[in-house]
């Protein structure tokens, strides 16, 4: 394509109005940008072309423009979302996209009780299709619930079975390096899912979440997926429960009434009777 020739030019008018015109001729037609300069801005410019590199104005206009558009680019423009490194203003755009995955899944709940941990997630209802599943049973004393990309709980699932942990801390470990793994290697993307452990591998109830960045917090109640903002603070502002039933109707009041393509799947992890 013919780039055209470069038109530049100043006017001053009868009112003492520079005006600077600005464009390219592409055949007959030019793309003109004009802009009006007040007096004092006109001498101001005369005398950084007089002080400066510049052989004329044109030329000062040209390359301040070129500098401001320059500084819009953002890091995004530059690809640091397309891969696992921190762009310069120190975020790392493929790990948000992750947590906006998580975040966009199901809702998921985990109540601890005296005796165990119930777990409680929402699922679209299908009277021609099965899901895939979200709630896995990985031994006796280990159960574990996803929120977020299906297959990425899956892969998680079969990963934590493989690595047959014996103890909490193991556990954990294991779990943060499968994440870190995802977030920190070229190549790789994180992880679309939050997860949420329960166990009992210690002798008491235990409940973990994990983010896609390998972040890991414990508490009583978590909720992870749509809405989990509005679920943790109801959570909060409840007493815990005392036993597998107000735990369970805990978590089904803060995720509230489904809708009628929805139903909710509940798996209870308790010290003396195990996973059911």
């Amino acid at each position: 394509m013919d780039r055209g020739r470069v038109f530049n030019r100043w006017q001053t008018h009868q009112n003492g109005v520079v005006t600077y015109l600005y464009g390219t001729f592409y055949g007959s037609v030019m793309v003109e940008l004009r802009t009006i300069i007040p007096d004092e801005i006109d001498r101001y410019l005369e005398s950084m072309v007089e002080s400066g590199p510049f052989n004329n104005k044109a030329e000062l206009v040209r390359a301040a423009l070129a500098s401001y558009a320059s500084s819009m680019v953002t890091p995004k423009d530059h690809a640091f979302d397309k891969e696992n490194i921190f762009s310069p203003d120190g975020r790392i755009y493929q790990l948000e996209y992750a947590r906006e995955s998580a975040m966009r899944g199901f809702p998921a709940i985990g109540v601890v009780y005296p005796k165990g941990v119930i777990l409680v997630s929402r699922l679209a209802t299908s009277t021609i299709h099965e899901w895939l599943p979200k709630m896995h049973r990985i031994n006796s004393q280990l159960v574990m619930c996803h929120s977020g990309l299906a297959a990425d709980g899956i892969v998680t699932a079969r990963k934590i079975r493989e690595a047959e942990p014996k103890a909490v801390d193991e556990l954990i470990d294991r779990i943060v390096t499968w994440f870190w793994e995802n977030t920190s290697q070229r190549g790789r993307r994180p992880l679309g899912i939050s997860l949420l452990v329960a166990t009992t591998m210690d002798g008491s109830p235990r409940l973990f979440g994990f983010e896609p960045s390998g972040g890991c917090l414990s508490g009583w109640a978590i909720a992870y997926g749509r809405g989990s903002q509005r679920m943790q603070a109801m959570l909060g502002s409840e007493p815990q429960p005392r036993s597998a039933r107000a735990a369970e109707a805990l978590a089904q009041t803060v995720l509230g009434k489904p809708q009628k393509w929805e139903h909710d799947e509940v798996m209870r992890l308790d010290i003396d009777r195990g996973a059911e």
